[in-house]
């Protein structure tokens, strides 16, 4: 096994049939098995070569994660097309660079990225058309021949303004580092990762991608950042790990604690903590079992990489049962350098190197490296390539020491650079150089400042050209409007003097602007606070000063969530999460940005609606349940109807050769007609079977609440406003194998069949299964029905031919053809 072709055949042939990657789309659940993706990945190569596309051009990967960016990747690999990956936040002049820089052919793009493309002319590929495109083009015959040193990928970093650099990595890079990572961290085949950090970062992609599919592992996507629709993820595939950047890791333990809080457990809370610090694992997840749940109920560990992991932060996931393994890496490294393991796991350190690889300290304190997993160099730079390279050892620019046992402590950064709390670099000489190029502007230093919980903010000190006509914060928002969102200004020093320190070189002394601004944040935290009237503020005002660690009287509706209050994406992602739970609203995340004002979301709460929390029993699918519903139908229900109905019933000749689970849409004009279908079926899908029952019929009869899971496994479906939660456990329900019955007229009428309501086609298409029309035809009005005390109705149930709607059909127009073959049955 020498490259990622060997490597993607070996595992399709060693796991074949397991759930490889799987993600939620719409109502239903997509699944990719390990021999699928070989085939899909032999297709994507078929269609980059009927594109033109030969060994060693490039091909742009733009979009967020999802199994098309994987299968995309692994067909570049297959095709020998070198892959550049992109963040999907990158600035519109990042891409402009590494476009002129490599040249590229084609690019693979989800539609919001394909709009950013600065070249109107370049050939793309959609996401969200290939797996359609895929379904009609048979596999490539033959790849053309893989080497271990053939590149598989250029990861620009997101360096200096004028020239980023392509670090290339090869099949013997990614290879290597992939089965030196696997040794180090072993997973289990069913393990269930998800993924939530960008595969454009070589973290997630070695970490998050490679070395889970070389364990047979399932890999999890999820369609958003929404707080909701993670912890949805994390509870419905029940997952087991995921690898976090440290501020990730903060927000998901904010959340916890808010709620710990919020009910007013906090002394309860240290207590657990405390008695957990001395207790093996299987007891601390006992102890925290309704975290757990929340999680949930199978996270076995968490892998922290990207930035500094504040050991106080690790005691607390561990003392929860959930273990966090730090690493370090860098993209010039394929990224792991080194990494701490399940049996030995020391606080503070980064861990050991991965077998084949060596790690040594510089005499000036840095950290050096080398082994089959470092890159060849950059790309079409020798210069850069040079100068990183001393004697065949990789110099990472960061400060450390090995202990006598081979841990490596890291000390801090050698140069500059600026490492958030996310993981994201920013490079100070890229947003001087377009602070500098604002009017009024004469020269700016930008550093990272330490705040009050650790996190580091980009801050500006600024030398202006006149500082009587000159508005600094202008400045800062005209610069802001350029940048990228990691490289936004948080707060800005006007420098109160005629220049700044200089070298005799006329270079800035970094070190003394620092001090300064060090000095003056602790000034003005010692100046006493002045006695004001208490602040009200309204119920988000005082939820969003909670989160962002601010007094309440300095929150005013003009305040961005960026600039202003130090928000960063997943800062914002934490705020919708506290949103969601304490206000009991939804607010989609991509309706916020960094320039986002208070008074704007306060709106976006007013409007967003309630977070919808309806009871879906899940009781009526055990397996007790189960049996005791076969008696109760065989012996109580169903001689029932057939005392109160004469029952004929056509088309189950309709039912040979189906594979469930099918969708069954039915018209709704006979009182009984729920257990007359059922009582119709063969044994083999009444057995699977689980009918939508109208939510504001069932929930508030208790009756109904117990008798219809029990008699029927029927759920509840809300037949009006927001129908997302509905949706969704429909989807699950299909994904479990659990057939589906809906009454598409969305209510009972007794004289003929109305006109279906939209969503029946929503449910048709997404379903993304068989559809069999279902006709109830009334011919005698029973005892229900408003017939006669004793009269005997008389009910036609007739099955028509399955249906298979298109992925991409119009809702409105499969409402229509479902509607027209159940009226013509």
């Amino acid at each position: 096994m020498e490259t990622l072709v060997d490597f993607l055949k070996e595992i399709s042939q060693k796991y074949t049939s397991a759930t490889a990657l799987s993600i939620s789309m719409g109502v239903r659940q997509r699944k990719w098995s390990y021999s699928r993706l070989w085939d899909l990945s032999a297709r994507v190569s078929s269609i980059l070569e009927k594109k033109g596309l030969v060994k060693g051009d490039q091909a742009i990967i733009w979009g967020p994660n999802c199994p098309e960016w994987v299968v995309a990747f692994l067909g570049c690999a297959r095709a020998g097309v070198v892959a550049v990956p992109l963040d999907v936040r990158s600035a519109p002049d990042f891409v402009t660079r590494v476009m002129d820089r490599t040249s590229p052919k084609l690019a693979i793009v989800s539609r919001s990225t394909r709009a950013q493309l600065p070249r109107e002319d370049l050939d793309t590929l959609l996401f969200e058309e290939l797996e359609e495109l895929m379904e009609k083009t048979a596999p490539r015959e033959e790849d053309p021949a893989a080497a271990p040193d053939d590149i598989v990928e250029l990861m620009f970093t997101s360096g200096t303004t004028g020239e980023p650099k392509g670090v290339m990595l090869t099949h013997r890079n990614l290879l290597s580092n992939t089965l030196g990572a696997a040794a180090m961290v072993q997973l289990k085949p069913n393990s269930r990762m998800l993924s939530l950090m960008p595969l454009s970062h070589m973290l997630e992609q070695t970490g998050g991608l490679l070395v889970p599919l070389y364990y047979g592992a399932n890999l999890v996507y999820a369609t958003s950042r929404q707080p909701s629709i993670i912890f949805k993820t994390l509870q419905t595939n029940h997952i087991t790990a995921m690898i976090l950047v440290p501020q990730a890791l903060q927000l998901f333990m904010n959340a916890i604690e808010r709620e710990v809080r919020a009910q007013g457990k906090e002394k309860l809370w240290g207590m657990l903590m405390g008695v957990a610090s001395v207790m093996p694992n299987p007891v601390r997840r006992r102890l925290f079992r309704q975290v757990h749940r929340r999680l949930g109920g199978c996270m076995s560990f968490m892998f922290s990489g990207g930035a500094a992991l504040d050991p106080e932060l690790g005691r607390k996931w561990n003392n929860l049962g959930i273990p966090v393994l730090q690493a370090y890496g860098t993209t010039e490294t394929a990224p792991l350098i080194t990494t701490n393991t399940f049996r030995n796991n020391r606080e503070g350190s980064v861990g050991k190197t991965p077998p084949g690889q060596d790690v040594r300290i510089a005499e000036d304190g840095e950290v050096l490296t080398r082994g089959p997993n470092v890159t060849p160099g950059y790309w079409q730079n020798k210069e850069a390539t040079d100068a990183a390279f001393e004697d065949g050892w990789y110099k990472t620019g960061d400060l450390g020491l090995l202990d006598d046992d081979g841990y490596l402590y890291l000390k801090g950064r050698k140069k500059d650079l600026i490492v958030l709390a996310n993981g994201q670099n920013v490079y100070p000489e890229d947003i001087e150089t377009i602070i500098n190029n604002q009017p009024g502007v004469k020269d700016s230093v930008v550093l990272g400042l330490q705040t009050e919980s650790g996190d580091v903010s980009v801050h500006a000190a600024l030398l202006m050209e006149d500082e009587t006509d000159s508005d600094p914060g202008s400045v800062v928002r005209s610069a802001n409007q350029i940048l990228a969102s990691h490289q936004q200004v948080q707060g800005f020093t006007l420098w109160p003097e005629e220049d700044f320190p200089r070298t005799h070189t006329l270079k800035i002394r970094k070190p003394l602007v620092l001090d300064f601004l060090t000095s003056t944040e602790r000034q003005r935290d010692s100046q006493p606070e002045t006695q004001n009237a208490p602040v009200a503020g309204t119920a988000l005002q005082r939820l969003i000063a909670s989160v962002c660690n601010l007094p309440l009287e300095e929150l005013t509706p003009e305040k961005s969530l960026g600039l202003d209050l130090n928000l960063d994406s997943l800062g914002r992602v934490e705020l919708l999460s506290a949103i969601e739970e304490e206000l009991g609203a939804r607010v989609d995340e991509e309706q916020l940005s960094p320039t986002t004002t208070v008074a704007e979301l306060e709106r976006l709460v007013d409007a967003g609606g309630a977070a919808q929390r309806l009871p879906f029993p899940s009781w009526g699918r055990t397996w007790w349940c189960s049996a005791l519903r076969a008696f109760l139908q065989s012996a109580f229900v169903f001689p029932l109807m057939h005392v109160l109905y004469r029952v004929k019933i056509t088309g189950q000749e309709q039912f040979q050769g189906l594979e469930g689970p099918l969708l069954f849409a039915s018209n709704h004009n006979v009182k009984m007609d729920n257990p007359l279908i059922i009582m119709a079926m063969p044994t083999r899908w009444r057995r699977r079977l689980s009918p939508a029952a109208a939510a504001d019929f069932m929930l508030p009869n208790p009756l109904w609440r117990i008798g219809a899971p029990l008699l029927g496994n029927a759920f509840p479906f809300s037949r009006e406003g927001a129908i997302r939660p509905s949706l969704e456990n429909l989807g699950l329900l299909l994904d479990w194998g659990w057939s589906i019955l809906i009454y598409p007229e969305g209510q009972s009428n007794r004289n003929g069949m109305e006109s279906f309501k939209p969503g029946a086609g929503l449910v048709a298409v997404e379903g993304r299964t068989q559809v069999v029309p279902i006709r109830v035809v009334l011919n005698k009005r029973g005892v229900f029905d408003h017939g006669g005390l004793l009269t005997r109705g008389d009910v036609e149930i007739r099955f028509g031919k399955p249906i298979v709607f298109a992925r991409k059909a119009e809702y409105r127009e499969a409402t229509e053809q479902l509607e027209a073959a159940v009226r013509a049955l």
